[in-house]
């Protein structure tokens, strides 16, 4: 038997007893379409050659000091319980809750 629980409260989810789901997040990286204007007047070869300059300024520039960019692509996969998957529903970039400031009822 599969165990379940919630990702985000932890309590265990009993099959066919407790309601519970699965909330699947995809994101990948949007790229535009490069639009080609037959009515420019540029010359591909000096264009080419920017890029290629470019390119070499930027290869050589030390190691350490590249940033390392995030996948294309990237899926998850939550269980979450039925109070938990409310609230995600209510809220799924958690931006309300970065808006309460935590202070105390002194």
């Amino acid at each position: 038997m599969r165990h379940f629980s919630c990702d985000l409260c932890g309590k265990t989810l009993t099959p066919h007893c407790d309601n519970h789901y699965s909330v699947r997040i995809e994101g990948f990286a949007v790229t535009e379409a490069a639009g080609f204007d037959d009515t420019a007047d540029t010359d591909a070869v000096e264009e080419m050659d920017e890029l290629l300059s470019e390119l070499e300024r930027n290869e050589s520039q030390s190691e350490f000091e590249t940033v390392e960019m995030p996948p294309a692509f990237a899926k998850k996969e939550y269980d979450l319980c039925g109070h938990c998957y409310a609230k995600f529903l209510s809220d799924p970039l958690g931006l309300d809750s970065r808006r309460k400031l935590p202070f105390s009822r002194n």
